[in-house]
């Protein structure tokens, strides 16, 4: 099998992208190279690529001096960890003995975060494991007491049940979507058992991990002796400080409720606009409601296929792109810091209001200051590009200076208000500089945030790669149409790896349009996959 450099390259972005789309057939390629594809996908996982985070945080608060990083350690001396500890004790000298003995086993502020990360990553690290494990010994029980020989055939060879089981389980749980076979999973799409088990591989490695890792820890915590509970709430108070797989309470319940409203929604109009569709005669009714729950689970993250999608209705496609473009873990990203800080101005006001009744005019007026103050002060969205840091900053110097420029002007005029009512030139000159400084900077806010955090730069893709295709596309090839090419970004973009293919093709729809567009496809991934860090 010859594989070019190009397509070598999109398959491996798509691979640690945990996207699935693929320009050459995967079940072609050599057991070696299946291997490493398999190891690409194990570490660049949604929760294991998280790790190396931990392992960094927990490295720089091992020693007391790394603390300084989150003030953990408040008032205590940082080279001195039995000075903390006698700070901490010094108040409960008539405590019995026996108390302060077990008081004393409780970690200190300083060790508290670091042994937080330790547990984040043997938590993280554990529920992998027990996850992988039950996976993988269910595939392969089942595959090799229930599959005859015809259903394990590839390339006219018969695959280990327990490889296809490693491969399946590595592959849904990282939601690669690849598999041994080259038509995918369509020969197992009247296996209910199967499927059920990918569907919660695929749930259990995206939409459910943080929920699954959460009620871990509350697990944890109820197991654990009574000394170590202070580092599970700890982690259960600080979570997403401390890991980004970790919601606090409202938001992983949010979470799970738009997850199962997404998945309700896909799976409602499939039944709806597919039941009696003519290409789904040869299941039963019950075989067709277990294909659209896969489809529309693995819609959301994964890539695989049990029924060439491309046969839906087209209302169902365009429901699976909205599926493949919305992720809910934006709404488990609320920022409560402006509201805590409103709520936290208002009670300073009524504890002032109720210990001094006079001055109310003064402390009406300087509220709004106080919370403008409070409200600049939470992060807003900035991007890390230097260059747009430089243009930002430029543009705010400029402002500051011309402000105190006009001030100055101002105040003059003030104090000659008499000899010279009008206005001067220069005063209307600050003013007209101030105004395009303002302008400028909005305009340029603005149009970044348009086309980068609005996803307008997909459609700027869609464009280009359209351009590229015009003389392919439809009406000179009916199987090249602009849905398809959507599709194709989207999928991409959300990294599920669903495409709608090609007429006598295994692999993507991706694998026959050109280079430019294949690259284009690389940076959709890639973009895809780092969304969150623009906006953090």
């Amino acid at each position: 099998m010859v594989v070019t450099y190009l397509d070598s390259w999109f398959t491996t972005v798509s691979t640690i992208c945990s996207c699935g789309l693929t320009t050459i057939d995967f079940a072609q390629l050599s057991r070696a190279s299946q291997l490493v594809m398999m190891g690409f996908a194990f570490i660049s996982g949604f929760a294991m690529s998280t790790l190396p985070a931990l392992i960094i945080k927990a490295q720089t608060h091992k020693t007391t001096q790394g603390t300084n990083v989150d003030d953990d350690n408040e008032k205590c001396d940082l080279g001195n960890d039995d000075e903390c500890e006698a700070s901490n004790t010094r108040w409960d000298h008539n405590l019995p003995s026996h108390v302060r003995a077990e008081l004393a086993r409780l970690p200190t502020p300083v060790k508290l975060r670091y042994r937080a990360y330790i547990m984040c990553i043997v938590l993280i690290l554990g529920l992998y494991f027990i996850i992988y494990t039950t996976g993988f010994i269910a595939i392969g029980t089942w595959l090799q007491t229930h599959s005859s020989p015809q259903y394990l055939m590839q390339n006219n060879i018969t695959l280990s049940p327990w490889y296809i089981s490693g491969m399946l389980t590595l592959f849904s749980f990282n939601q690669n979507g690849l598999t041994p076979f080259s038509t995918s999973l369509t020969r197992y799409a009247d296996d209910v058992f199967l499927n059920i088990v990918l569907v919660l591989l695929v749930m259990s490695g995206s939409s459910f991990f943080p929920i699954l890792l959460r009620n871990v820890v509350f697990l944890s915590r109820r197991l654990a002796p009574w000394r170590h509970k202070a580092i599970f709430d700890y982690i259960l108070l600080n979570n997403h400080h401390l890991s980004t797989l970790l919601y606090p309470t409202l938001q992983t319940r949010i979470y799970f409720c738009v997850t199962i409203m997404l998945y309700s929604m896909g799976i409602g109009i499939s039944l709806i606009l597919d039941l009696n569709s003519k290409d789904l005669q040869q299941y039963s009714p019950g075989i067709r409601f277990i294909i659209f729950i896969f489809q529309t689970i693995n819609l959301r993250f994964c890539g695989f296929q049990s029924f060439d999608i491309s046969l839906f209705a087209t209302a169902t496609l365009l429901v699976y792109l909205l599926l493949m473009a919305t992720k809910p873990q934006m709404l488990c990203a609320l920022d409560e810091s402006p509201f805590e800080i409103y709520w936290l101005t208002l009670e300073a006001q009524a504890e002032v209001d109720a210990e001094t009744n006079n001055n109310k005019r003064n402390t009406s007026k300087s509220l709004p200051l106080m919370l403008q103050r409070a409200f600049s002060m939470t992060p807003t969205t900035t991007t890390d590009t230097s260059l747009f840091k430089q243009m930002k900053g430029f543009l705010r110097r400029q402002s500051l200076v011309t402000k105190e420029l006009a001030k100055k002007e101002l105040s003059k005029s003030i104090d000659n208000e008499k000899t010279n009512p009008k206005r001067s030139k220069r005063i209307k000159a600050l003013r007209l500089r101030l105004f395009l400084i303002h302008f400028i900077r909005a305009l340029f806010k603005h149009t970044f945030d348009f086309f980068i955090l609005t996803r307008t730069w997909l459609f700027v893709f869609i464009f280009l790669i359209c351009a590229i295709e015009y003389r392919r596309m439809s009406p000179a090839d009916p199987d090249i149409t602009l849905l398809k090419i959507i599709f194709e970004i989207i999928s991409a973009f959300g990294g599920v790896g669903m495409s709608l293919g090609y007429p006598n093709k295994t692999t993507s729809f991706a694998s026959i349009l050109s280079a430019g567009s294949k690259v284009i496809l690389i940076a959709t991934m890639l973009m895809g996959r780092h969304r969150g860090l623009l906006a953090s």
